[in-house]
Order: structure tokens, then C-alpha cells, then sequence
């Protein structure tokens, strides 16, 4: 016997309204997902509400632009292994490795290769803010 399956709960749509959901999350991000550069046109505005969706869901990782994450070292001065961090530590470096990802999530592949820097979080967003907004001294002449 043939029966065909109907769900209830489904919503039917169509493949443009799709593409168009799928673009506002892109452009606002959800509650899981940051929002998406997507073209270097976009940039002053998707700044901002990255910015902010940072902040509201990962303000430790976001302290990490703020302040350029540093690894941990030992008296030594030698960079201490993973095992070796403490809990406060190991926060840190959560929210660091956290806020790189986030930010490869965020900004379009094409756009991320572009970028020269460090692979910290702060050196990938400083060498966005120069690839789009210039560098301090052409920003001040």
C-alpha cells in the first residue's frame, strides 16, 4: 500500500524564500552563528554587528581583541605546553582559540586569505580594519 508522508509541522516555501532567509542570516548571524562578511562592500556594516553579536555571546573571546592573547610562559621564558596551564590559563586560551574561530566563521574564505597575519584573533582583525579601513596614519592625512 502506497501512502505518502505528510508532515504537519512543515512549513512549505519556496527555493527564493530560502535564499533570502538564508542571506538574512548571513548578514544579522543567529544565536549560534556570528554574521558573515561576505563582500569587502559590506564591510563598515557588517563591522558593527559583528562587533556586538561578539560581545553579547563571547565577551571573554572578545577581551582577546582587545588585548593581544599572549601564550603562556614559564619562568624560563619558554611557552608552556597545553598541559601545563593553569585554569585561568586555559580560560584564556579557550576564549582566544574561540574568537579565531570565530572569526573564520564569520569572514568569507576568499576575504580571510587576503589577510597578512600572526593567527592570533587580534592580528586577524587588525588586518582587517587595514585591508578595509586603512592604517592609523592614512586614516589621520
Amino acid at each position: 500500500m502506497d501512502t505518502e508522508y505528510y508532515n504537519a509541522f512543515a512549513i512549505p516555501s519556496s527555493p527564493a524564500a530560502v535564499v533570502q532567509a538564508m542571506n538574512l542570516d548571513n548578514e544579522t548571524g543567529t544565536t549560534q552563528k556570528p554574521p558573515k562578511l561576505m563582500s569587502i562592500e559590506e564591510y563598515h556594516r557588517w563591522k558593527d554587528r559583528f562587533e556586538n553579536w561578539v560581545q553579547a555571546n563571547h565577551l571573554r573571546s572578545w577581551e582577546c581583541i582587545l588585548k593581544k592573547y599572549v601564550l603562556p610562559c614559564t619562568d624560563m621564558h619558554v611557552e608552556k605546553e597545553l598541559s601545563e596551564f593553569t585554569d585561568q590559563e586555559r580560560v584564556m586560551y579557550r576564549a582566544e582559540k574561540m574568537m579565531i574561530s570565530l572569526l573564520q566563521q564569520a569572514i568569507k574564505e576568499d576575504i580571510f586569505i587576503l589577510l597578512q597575519h600572526d593567527k592570533t584573533s587580534k592580528s586577524i582583525w587588525d588586518a582587517l580594519r587595514i585591508k578595509f579601513e586603512g592604517s592609523e596614519n592614512m586614516i589621520k592625512s
